[in-house]
This record gives structure tokens, C-alpha cells and sequence, in this order.
């Protein structure tokens, strides 16, 4: 007995290493992709797609279900490709596609609660930095619609860790917020300069400290049915704080420029 568990957690680790150099290899591949073809990032992007076959891999009853569980990653997946694309500096690049081997080996396979709220928060920052750095290429409607694509995809990642009746209700609620906001930060988007090739717009950072608050508040509520200021008011005091300073002190005037 004792050498059966040994062996089981022997070809545990042995799965477990093959598995990171399987990511490693795809995710050099998708960097690969967007270095040697620099003049459009869709081989890229098929390359993303592609590689979750298995969705389609079961019956097409499933198939529904299958394409929304694996947005958020698709979604991360899509956006490091922008990024990756739009930025010309070879360092950026590895930066990024090691961000993508940690989140492919690292975050991805974490199922705890903690780490899944963790993967829908970084999905849907990465998502939205992408998107709204591509936005002056695209028309409102489209721009709005993957937008509440993002919103809708991600806060459903989080209300399905819980016991929730109305998930799909409460995620489009959330996907609806970020897209009317976002129909805004179309006509007036801002964005922060990082390096001469990365920019972070305003549009993401006011999602994610807005869905920070709304994450606390929904787990509050989840606690014991009651929302106090005990639980939620740092949280909120923080979220407004950094909002008023965006609109009122970054809003194109000082560091930041119009996209």
C-alpha cells in the first residue's frame, strides 16, 4: 500500500512538471507568433482559441456551458496577446508572456474560493486594459459589447463559488454596470502612461476598484444576509477615494493621455 501511494505521488509530480512545460512551450509559441508576425496578432489569437478544444470536445449539449466557464481565461488569454502585440519592446513582451506561464502554472489551477475570486479580478483587469487599448480601432457598440462580456463572464466566476440562486441574474446586473461605464470611457478614455509602449486606461482601474467594493459587499452579504460599515466601508472608502482621484486630478490634465 505504502508503495502504491508512492508511486501515485510520483506520477502526481511527474504529470505536474509535464504540465508547466506543456504551458511553457504554448505560451512561447503565442509569444513566438506575435514576435515574428508583427503586423497582426490573429495567428496569435487561433492559437488561444484553438487550444481550447475541449470545449467542443464533449456533446454539444455541454457545449454552452463549457464556452462560459472558460471565458475568463480565454479572455486573459486574448488580452496578453493584445498587449503583447501592441507593445514593439521585446522586454514588455517576456514580461507579459511570463505573466501568462504564471497564470496558466500557477493561479489557473487554483480552485480555493480565494483564488478563483483572485482569477476573475486579474481575467477581467487584463481583459479590459486590452480591450480599451485596441478601443479607438473600434466602433461603441462592439467596444460596450465585449465589455459587458467581460463583466458578465467574470462576476459569474465569482457568485457560482457560493450557493447563489440568481448567479446568472446578479452577473448580467454587473455586466450591464461596467457597460454603461464603459459607453463613457469610449467617448472619454484615459489612459496612463506605463512605458512608451504600455499604457493602463482609467476605465479598468475604476472596474477593478468598483468590483473590489461589490465583491466585499456580495460577501458580506453572503455571511450572514446584512451588509455592515465594518465589513465593507475601508473597502468602499478606498474604492471612492481612488475614483474621485482619477476624475478629478488624472482626467487627461497632468500624467494622463487621451487614447
Amino acid at each position: 500500500m505504502v508503495e502504491l501511494i508512492k508511486s501515485a505521488h510520483k506520477r502526481g509530480v511527474i504529470a505536474n512538471v509535464l504540465h508547466a512545460l506543456f504551458n511553457v512551450a504554448y505560451v512561447v509559441t503565442v509569444a513566438g507568433l506575435v514576435v515574428l508576425l508583427p503586423d497582426t496578432p490573429w495567428p496569435a489569437f487561433i492559437l488561444v482559441l484553438v487550444a481550447k478544444w475541449r470545449i467542443i470536445a464533449v456533446r454539444p449539449r455541454h457545449w454552452w456551458a463549457n464556452i462560459l466557464s472558460n471565458l475568463p481565461d480565454t479572455l486573459f488569454g486574448l488580452g496578453i496577446v493584445i498587449l503583447m502585440w501592441l507593445s514593439a519592446a521585446l522586454l514588455i513582451q517576456i514580461i507579459l508572456a511570463v505573466l501568462y506561464m504564471a497564470w496558466l502554472i500557477v493561479l489557473k489551477p487554483q480552485h480555493h474560493r480565494r483564488w478563483v475570486m483572485m482569477q476573475a479580478g486579474v481575467s477581467q483587469a487584463i481583459a479590459l486594459i486590452a480591450l480599451f487599448s485596441v478601443s479607438h480601432f473600434l466602433p461603441v457598440w462592439a467596444v460596450v459589447g465585449m465589455v459587458f462580456v467581460v463583466g458578465f463572464s467574470t462576476a459569474r466566476q465569482v457568485v457560482l463559488q457560493y450557493d447563489e440562486k440568481y448567479s446568472s441574474f446578479l452577473a448580467l446586473i454587473w455586466g450591464l454596470i461596467l457597460a454603461e461605464i464603459g459607453f463613457v470611457a469610449w467617448h472619454w478614455a484615459i489612459a496612463y502612461q506605463i512605458t512608451s509602449t504600455l499604457q493602463i486606461p482609467q476605465f479598468a482601474i475604476i472596474a477593478a476598484v468598483l468590483g473590489l467594493a461589490a465583491e466585499r459587499g456580495y460577501v458580506a452579504w453572503q455571511d450572514d444576509k446584512q451588509i455592515s460599515w465594518s465589513e465593507v466601508g475601508l473597502t468602499a472608502v478606498f474604492a471612492a477615494a481612488v475614483i474621485v482621484m482619477l476624475l478629478f486630478f488624472f482626467s487627461g490634465l497632468f500624467d494622463a493621455t487621451t487614447l
